[in-house]
C-alpha cells in the first residue's frame, strides 16, 4: 500500500528514525521516498509514530518555554496527522 507524507512529514520520520533506531528496517526507503509499505510495515510505522507523539505530549506538558511549547505542539500535530493517515492506510488492507 502506498502512503504519502509531505516534505516536512517525510524529514520528521527520517529524523525520529536516525535518532532512535530504525528496527523496521523503513529508513532507506524513507529516504529514497519510497512509501510503499506492507502491512506489518505499516504497523511498526504506526508503533513509532505513536510513541513519538507520545513522548510530545509529555515534554508538551513539562515545557515551561512557550517557545520551545509552541515547537513541540506544531510536531505533536504533525505526528497526529501522520499517524491518521497510517492507521488509515491498515485499515485499507
Amino acid at each position: 500500500m502506498k502512503l504519502h507524507f509531505s516534505p516536512e512529514e517525510l524529514r520528521l520520520v527520517a529524523d525520529i528514525l536516525l535518532n532512535q533506531g530504525d528496527p523496521a528496517g523503513l529508513l532507506d526507503r524513507i529516504m529514497a521516498n519510497d512509501l510503499t509499505f506492507d502491512f506489518a510495515e505499516l504497523d511498526q510505522l504506526r508503533e513509532i509514530l505513536v510513541a513519538n507523539w507520545t513522548n510530545a505530549t509529555s515534554e508538551v506538558t513539562a515545557c515551561p518555554d512557550p517557545q520551545a511549547k509552541q515547537k513541540l505542539e506544531a510536531r505533536q500535530c504533525t505526528l497526529e496527522s501522520m499517524i491518521d493517515r497510517v492507521t488509515e492506510t491498515c485499515a485499507m488492507f
